[in-house]
């Protein structure tokens, strides 16, 4: 169904939506998605969805098609791809698994087919399950943490665990980010980050990142920007952007649309990061982006200063924020964007679709 005259389209599915990401595809507008549900009971599930058209020579668009359907024994907590076959996914029963997509190159009938499954990967002990909080992938190595305050690192190659970290953090996990191939950095609910360099023992701690707030806090996403991977972006149980410069682990700035409801995720627009877009607990996705009337004195021979996010004398007043989506008033849990298209999942079991971002 149309939303409205802005080209968004919403579906409902029948299930909340806690993770959504397209397809990666590098030459051209993904047609399929993934899904993975939450809060359903023992009836949670990952999803394959792919773009329908009315004939062969019109644009493929909403409503989605199901393409495939998994049974998940817990809610999703995380959906990462590692290219455009390989996906990973977390569960709050502390399983991770990965999947490949069978596409119709390979088999008439598309499907999601497992590869690689680690049942018990976060537990207390004597077979107590607790949650995978979260996932990271960096090339074909998954970094995990989970309720048991643990960080595991897994290579899909080996399809092994290589390297266990323990008692990580005094309060509860919240979220993890590759900050290089070798270094994860992992978030708590005290606004702590802490950076883990994977080529040394679980003692060497790289770095132990103070809080950026006096109050504590929770942080509760985490983003990396596209092409100066030393800045991190992370959001808030209070709806605030901490924009890291982690070359000297200081905040540049903080940024706040007025929304007061916890960020559930981040995401840069992936060739144009000026672009900022959250989702939120309250119901809102918004884009945050710079004025143009700023962008056109940059200097583009300074990469540095032509990093909108990091000139902290103008990104409050320089700073645009728009709704993307009407607010729904029920927590949108996900987004993800591919080329100038937008998806993003919410509890109200809809799944919205926007195919030309206006950047």
């Amino acid at each position: 169904m149309a939303m409205n005259n802005m080209g968004i389209f919403a579906e409902f599915i029948g299930r909340k939506v806690n993770k959504v990401r397209w397809k990666p595809n590098d030459l051209m507008a993904s047609t399929m998605f993934v899904t993975g549900s939450w809060d359903n009971e023992e009836d949670n599930v990952l999803e394959l969805w792919g773009l329908t058209s009315e004939n062969e020579n019109s644009t493929k668009d909403f409503p989605p098609k199901l393409l495939d359907s998994v049974q998940q024994n817990g809610n999703v907590t995380q959906i990462k791809f590692l290219d455009n076959k390989f996906v990973a996914i977390s569960t709050d029963n502390g399983a991770v698994k990965v999947y490949r997509i069978i596409d119709e190159n390979e088999d008439s009938n598309i499907h999601l087919e497992e590869v690689m499954a680690c049942e018990a990967l976060h537990s207390f002990g004597k077979g107590q399950r607790c949650s995978c909080k979260d996932l990271a992938v960096c090339n074909y190595t998954l970094a995990t943490i989970g309720d048991d305050c643990k960080l595991n690192v897994i290579s899909l190659n080996t399809k092994q665990i290589h390297q266990v970290l323990e008692g990580i953090s005094s309060s509860p996990l919240t979220c993890i980010c590759f900050l290089t191939d070798t270094e994860v950095l992992c978030c708590n609910s005290l606004s702590q980050m802490k950076l883990w360099d994977l080529r040394v023992a679980k003692s060497s701690i790289t770095d132990n990142i103070n809080n950026f707030t006096q109050t504590q806090v929770p942080i509760t996403c985490v983003a990396q920007h596209p092409s100066q991977k030393h800045f991190i972006f992370t959001g808030s149980e209070e709806g605030d952007i901490g924009v890291w410069d982690m070359r000297t682990n200081s905040l540049l700035t903080t940024m706040s649309s007025g929304d007061a409801s916890s960020l559930t995720e981040i995401a840069f627009h992936p060739l144009e990061p000026d672009h900022l877009f959250t989702c939120s607990f309250g119901g809102r996705l918004l884009q945050w982006s710079s004025k143009k009337s700023y962008m056109c004195r940059i200097d583009p021979g300074d990469m540095e200063y032509s990093n909108f996010w990091v000139n902290t004398d103008k990104v409050k007043t320089r700073l645009s924020i728009n709704d993307v989506i009407q607010p729904i008033y029920m927590p949108i849990n996900s987004l993800d964007i591919q080329k100038q298209q937008l998806i993003c999942g919410a509890d109200n079991e809809a799944v919205y679709f926007q195919r030309n971002l206006k950047i």
